[in-house]
């Protein structure tokens, strides 16, 4: 388990201080993956670095199975390091190595024996399905393979958590979908806590657990995936279920969870106005073990909105008129 408390971070810059993180808690237990979007400047690289310990963190802790990493002397940094595997946007693999001593590389430096570390890289290469990729080099790799071997290199120390920065923003989809694929079956079975650094709200969908949106160093939303989902209104929950399209006065959007047994609201409520309300746009998704229909509905003739978002909301939706 990972767990971060008031973490905060500041920098001078031009006799300023610029407050890249200020006071950002949040808790990833083993076995889960916790994401973290926000956009350009939220602070989510500078988060990265301080749970990397890249960065000293300015205040705050940040504990692995109750153990303060932030509170490691400068000479023990190194050790506490191995308890965190770290996989950026790219590789970064040496071009000069071999895939395998891509990936042995971490033991080499800890002072691993060479035997050791080689039947380590082979093991963790056959987990990450290159074992037949060995002795080949990054050039002859494609983009997924070589995120697969950094991935591999991440876990060769052993480590109980797994920072991912971007893992998959320079991918195709293909290939993204099979390394976040890749990342839930080893955190599933190697019991890791994973951090996940995103901007991508697929990500997020994927292989997610529980989420955050960084907002100027703080954390504005978090929650389960389904809870800050089934959160109407909310920005998460608009990021996640987004619907295409210009607003119009007079329709009326609509957040659905379905829970077992009951009957979509929408069908309920064009049954009890005898008029269906036609659907200008809409998603059905299944996330964090729960269903939602996610609509913009356009009110039926001789109908107020208002009468149909209390429809709705009579049969269980959250639904509201829209204003542009």
């Amino acid at each position: 388990m990972i767990t971060v408390t008031r973490l905060a971070k500041v920098y001078s810059q031009a006799g300023r201080d610029i407050h890249a993180l200020a006071g950002v808690s949040l808790e990833v237990p083993a076995g889960s993956v916790h994401g973290v979007i926000g956009p350009s400047g939220a602070g989510k690289s500078t988060l990265v670095r301080c749970l990397a310990l890249l960065d000293r963190p300015t205040s705050g802790t940040v504990e692995i199975d109750g153990v303060d990493l932030a509170a490691v002397p400068a000479g023990q940094l190194r050790q506490a390091r191995r308890r965190l595997g770290v996989v950026f946007q790219h590789a970064n693999l040496f071009d000069s190595r071999t895939v395998l001593d891509n990936v042995a590389y971490p033991l080499e430096i800890a002072g691993v024996a060479r035997r050791e570390r080689r039947e380590r890289a082979l093991e963790l290469l056959g987990l990450v399905g290159l074992a037949d990729a060995a002795g080949a080099h990054p050039a002859q790799l494609s983009g997924g393979q070589r995120q697969r071997v950094g991935i591999a290199r991440a876990l060769a120390t052993d480590p109980d958590v797994l920072l991912c920065d971007e893992p998959t923003s320079a991918l195709d989809p293909r290939t993204t979908d099979e390394i976040l694929d890749l990342i839930a079956a080893l955190k599933a079975r190697l019991g890791l806590a994973v951090l996940v650094i995103t901007h991508e709200m697929h990500v997020v969908k994927r292989i997610c657990d529980t989420v955050s949106l960084l907002e100027g160093g703080e954390i504005a939303e978090s929650g389960p995936l389904a809870a800050v989902v089934g959160a109407f209104g909310s920005r998460l929950s608009e990021s996640l279920l987004a619907l295409p399209g210009e607003l119009v006065d007079g329709d009326v959007d609509v957040l659905d969870a379905l829970t077992p047994g009951r009957e979509p609201a929408l069908e309920a409520t064009a049954r009890a106005l005898g008029a269906a309300p036609r659907i200008v746009a809409g998603t059905v998704e299944t996330l964090g073990g729960t269903t939602f229909h996610r609509l913009r509905l356009a009110t039926p003739p001789g109908f107020a909105p208002g009468a149909l978002v209390t429809a709705l909301t009579a049969h269980g939706a959250h639904a509201q008129e829209v204003a542009r």
